[in-house]
């Protein structure tokens, strides 16, 4: 049975790792996308508060991390509050996904089957890598996870709620 989430009213764009230096900046985690949405002003949240902060610099802390500043944040101190939480925006302000993109909401609960439109599972989760995001898929109390990748994912229908996947060779039955 599909079990579809709805539209959030906010999406996560980041999971604070922890504090950077003296004058209150943090490492971050991503939350898919690139680093060029996260501009000085930006208005984002703190998950489970009313915080609000404003990003005053952003620049690339390597590995796939990102180092933020924020205007309301200027010792190491304050930016411990941050540790371990999740930053968002409001949906209305999240950037405009291109071609062959979709927020992880959108793929959750979607059917997937295979090219002959064979049952595989359902979409459980969507898991980010370092070369591509990977697709968890719950059926029958196993768990296969395939790169989002066009070898594997043949197509994305949102609005049907299918995901055709071309599944390995040893998933082949």
């Amino acid at each position: 049975m599909t079990t579809r989430r709805s539209h959030p009213s906010r999406l996560r764009v980041a999971y604070v790792r922890r504090v950077h230096g003296v004058r209150g900046e943090v490492r971050t985690d991503p939350c898919g996308g690139d680093m060029s949405r996260f501009t000085r002003g930006l208005r984002v949240g703190v998950e489970n508060s009313d915080r609000q902060l404003t990003v005053r610099s952003v620049r690339d802390g390597g590995e796939g991390s990102l180092l933020l500043a924020f205007d309301e944040i200027d010792n190491a101190e304050a930016a411990q509050t941050l540790h371990g939480t999740y930053l968002y925006v409001d949906a209305a302000a999240a950037r405009d996904l291109g071609p062959d993109e979709w927020f992880t909401w959108q793929l959750t609960g979607l059917n997937v089957v295979d090219m002959h439109g064979h049952n595989l599972g359902v979409v459980t989760d969507v898991e980010q890598a370092v070369s591509s995001d990977v697709l968890v898929i719950q059926s029958n109390g196993m768990t296969r996870r395939y790169p989002m990748v066009r070898a594997f994912v043949k197509s994305v229908d949102v609005a049907a709620g299918v995901v055709t996947l071309q599944p390995q060779d040893e998933d082949e039955s």
